[in-house]
């Protein structure tokens, strides 16, 4: 691959890359091969070209950290995660979210993905030409209240009790991560080569880590409708986290997302907030349960979602009575929202609670999986033991109204352009999905909020100022050069037709990007922004503007109670 690299390109050459692999036949001999890799390598040349900040010289050194850096994790592949690809790649003949999870990926998942804690140093890394680089270190951690630990420091080592050195050089990432991480109260030591190339050593003490960054959190703009101020609540959410061991033995200090957008809610209500947004764009879902509870700091009782399993349908209900708030909302999606993110919006939209705003829909996933651990399966003797788990898809997921979220997902009341409704993204775009299916609908209540004259004049007025907004007019030729290039399958390797049919990142974007990036160069950590001022979001804001005063009426009405419901 190295080799390909050294050897110039021209790129004035007429000649395309098939991007559709269900196309391409396996190469006949190597010289096929090696001129598929040429082909694919003028191609990334050609992206990082359009970037001017990069010369030559770097884009070869780039593509070849790239490839070296590829070509070792393949080569440290062990047994144990071969046995994890092939057991996953068997299970998702089923379906696509069934694997075989390793006891490491295990362990990993209970503790990082759901109750948001770990125990180490609170440093996250990253994989650059074989070195172990500080990426970030994480806000009141160990490594930051030390304050020695630097991002770009690359961990090239471990102290060990006897004296002798560990080199991490050339380790997988994972491995690395494994030798820093420890019981909190122990001390591991560092040998670091700082980004001024000096080797220093740090002994640090790993303590728990919180990843605090990865919780709700709120915030309340300033905003005026019609020239009046109103206070605007924004809940940022991530995922649908919790410990639920810590919740069920009613530990105060459980980690829970219901419980932190409670305390969000109670001090936008303190604050005088009008109307809240809960921004569930790019969060991949999480706890059943909170799903469930959160959906009742929304609605007052009644059913959140059914669940179809071997023996038949039953149905979750909010069984606690009152809200956290009944003030105008508004619900923000887009194709990476999934699961438990569409059972929320799900109860949003067939309650009449608030307004869905967003892609053309949401991620699509309808199933529920389960873990079964391995180690309590086997032999009496060998039981307890950490062998990791299978992640089983055991249950279906439908809404209130009867439909499952399963491929069709939750579609939104106002719909705004996006590259992502284009994108092979979402369930329906995966192998082995099961199909969408419905089941009887249940009684719930009616808000009433969203009648459809309202929601009919919301889209017509954003369409028309997204007909005259600039921003809006270039996003939607930048969707229209993309739709045509996809349904070519036939990339241009010619620089002159590349650059007429690149597809440029959103300008926007790319500058908050280039922000982060800067501060991340002065800065230990960068706080995960709650809200963005952009040309998308403002349009949000305007849509809830109107929202506020077309829908005075729908919004002050009382909600119509459903018939008794069995639970």
């Amino acid at each position: 691959m190295t080799e390909l690299l050294t050897k110039p390109l021209d790129f004035s050459a007429d000649e395309y890359l098939n991007d559709d692999p269900d196309k391409l036949d396996y190469a006949v001999d190597k010289a096929e091969a090696d001129e598929r890799w040429r082909k694919k390598l003028k191609f990334e040349q050609l992206q990082l070209r359009m970037d001017d900040s990069n010369d030559d010289a770097e884009i070869i050194r780039k593509l070849s950290v790239r490839y070296r850096d590829r070509n070792r994790l393949f080569h440290q592949f062990d047994s144990n995660e071969l046995l994890e690809v092939y057991l996953s790649s068997l299970t998702r003949t089923f379906d696509p979210h069934s694997s075989y999870l390793s006891a490491k990926n295990l362990e990993d998942m209970l503790n990082q993905q759901l109750h948001l804690s770990l125990d180490g140093i609170g440093a996250s890394l990253r994989s650059e030409d074989g070195y172990a680089v500080v990426a970030e270190v994480v806000p009141n951690g160990p490594a930051d209240k030390d304050g020695r630990l630097q991002p770009d420091d690359k961990i090239v080592g471990i102290r060990n009790e006897d004296g002798t050195e560990t080199s991490l050089v050339e380790k997988k990432l994972s491995d690395v991560v494994r030798f820093i991480r420890g019981p909190r109260g122990t001390v591991v030591r560092l040998i670091v080569q700082t980004a001024g190339k000096e080797t220093k050593e740090y002994a640090i003490t790993r303590d728990r880590i919180e990843l605090t960054e990865q919780h709700a959190k709120g915030k309340i703009l300033d905003y005026e409708v019609d020239g009046k101020p109103v206070k605007l609540g924004v809940i940022n959410l991530p995922a649908f986290y919790g410990d639920m061991t810590a919740i069920l033995r009613g530990d105060p200090n459980a980690v829970s997302a219901t419980t932190d957008c409670r305390r969000i809610l109670n001090e936008f209500k303190q604050s005088g907030v009008e109307a809240v947004i809960v921004d569930l764009r790019d969060n991949g879902g999480g706890l059943l349960e909170e799903a469930k509870t959160l959906s009742g700091l929304f609605i007052d009782t009644g059913p959140v979602v059914q669940i179809k399993e071997v023996l038949g349908v039953k149905h979750l209900d909010d069984d606690d009575e009152g809200t956290a708030w009944d003030g105008p909302l508004a619900v923000l999606i887009n194709k990476s929202s999934a699961s438990a993110s569409e059972i929320f919006a799900g109860v949003i939209r067939d309650y009449g609670r608030g307004l869905i705003i967003g892609d053309s829909s949401t991620f699509g996933k309808g199933t529920v999986q389960s873990i079964v651990n391995i180690g309590e399966h086997g032999r009496r003797r060998e039981r307890g033991k950490n062998r990791g788990a299978l992640k089983l898809t055991i249950q279906q997921f439908f809404r209130a109204n009867g439909d499952s979220t399963q491929i069709n997902g939750v579609e939104p009341h106002v719909h705004l352009p996006s590259l992502h409704d284009y994108m092979d993204v979402g369930e329906g775009k995966m192998d082995n999905a099961l199909k969408f299916e419905k089941v009887d609908p249940l009684p719930h209540d009616s808000y009433n909020r969203t009648p459809d004259d309202l929601v009919a004049a919301l889209n017509a007025r954003s369409a028309e100022r997204r007909k005259d907004d600039p921003k809006f007019q270039k996003l939607e030729e930048r969707i229209k050069q993309y739709v045509e290039r996809k349904a070519r399958h036939s990339i241009p390797l010619n620089e002159a037709k590349f650059k007429a049919e690149f597809v440029p990142d959103d300008e926007e974007k790319a500058a908050e990007e280039k922000e982060k990036k800067d501060k991340r160069n002065k800065k230990k950590y960068i706080e995960r922004e709650v809200w963005l001022s952009d040309y998308y979001n403002d349009e949000v804001l305007r849509i809830i503007g109107d929202y506020l005063t077309l829908g005075s009426k729908a919004l002050a009405a009382a909600p119509v109670r459903a018939a008794a419901v069995d639970r």
